[in-house]
């Protein structure tokens, strides 16, 4: 692949279409997001209420490693029929994707102190929005860092998912954080890389809107899938339960 993207660089700033259509996928984004507060609280409020189904659904690894089997595996089903499939259908991969992530931060609100979540939520808006101007802006070419943090990420997801089932691959301590550090920086650099094949993309389907569309909404779920590890790293590195 090219070191430099020469028409994205040169256009970025005053091609209206693009913008339109990043703003657009941002705000798919947001509304995502809408929903995932939503399910996340009054999830929160029933678990709350039964307190039993906490252990049942959060406190063993199955759950977990099927939510990250079946998010891949969504992802890469929904990826390869992106040209075919309809905005509607779209929008439901969205949005059930939103729900699902909503279902698991409702633990966050019960065992969390409100207004730490709301500092950290905050911090991660900003470090996410930081990153995504950098991905939209660069001339770099960022697959050239990308393709060594996608699987670093997976590989480092795989070793917390092995610490939960195996006592001998456990983490604790300082060996804990520097897993969630290394884990921060490269889903910084995923994410400044989805910006940027975003943008890429939006010139590659240039005529064809319903490819645009569909584009935008499922660059939103990925979007909305990294915030949502972001804020989960973050919580895990500066959060203290109750």
């Amino acid at each position: 692949m090219s070191d430099y993207y020469p028409r994205s660089a040169r256009y970025a700033e005053t091609d209206v279409g693009l913008r339109n259509f990043m703003v657009g996928t941002y705000r798919y984004m947001a509304m995502a997001m809408a929903v995932s507060g939503a399910v996340a609280y009054f999830f929160a409020q029933y678990l709350a209420a039964n307190p039993g189904l906490i252990q049942a659904l959060f406190g063993n690894w199955i759950v977990p490693v099927l939510l990250f089997v079946g998010v891949i595996v969504a992802f890469n089903v929904i990826g390869g029929k992106i040209q075919s499939m309809s905005r509607g259908a779209m929008l439901t991969f969205l949005f059930c994707m939103a729900a699902v992530l909503g279902l698991f931060s409702a633990p966050v609100a019960i065992f969390y102190d409100p207004v730490m979540v709301a500092k950290i939520f905050f911090m991660t808006t900003a470090l996410f929005a930081s990153l995504s101007l950098f991905g939209y802006t660069t001339r770099h070419n960022l697959w050239a860092y990308a393709k060594y943090a996608i699987p670093v990420f997976l590989g480092l997801i795989v070793l917390m998912f092995l610490g939960a089932i195996f006592p001998a691959f456990a983490m604790g301590g300082i060996f804990e954080i520097v897993v969630l550090v290394v884990m921060l920086i490269a889903l910084s650099v995923i994410i400044a890389f989805q910006t940027q094949t975003l943008k890429d993309t939006y010139y590659s389907t240039a005529g064809d809107a319903a490819l645009q569309e569909n584009v935008s909404i499922f660059g939103a779920t990925s979007l909305l899938l990294s915030f949502y590890n972001m804020f989960q790293i973050l919580l895990s590195l500066f959060g203290s339960s109750e």
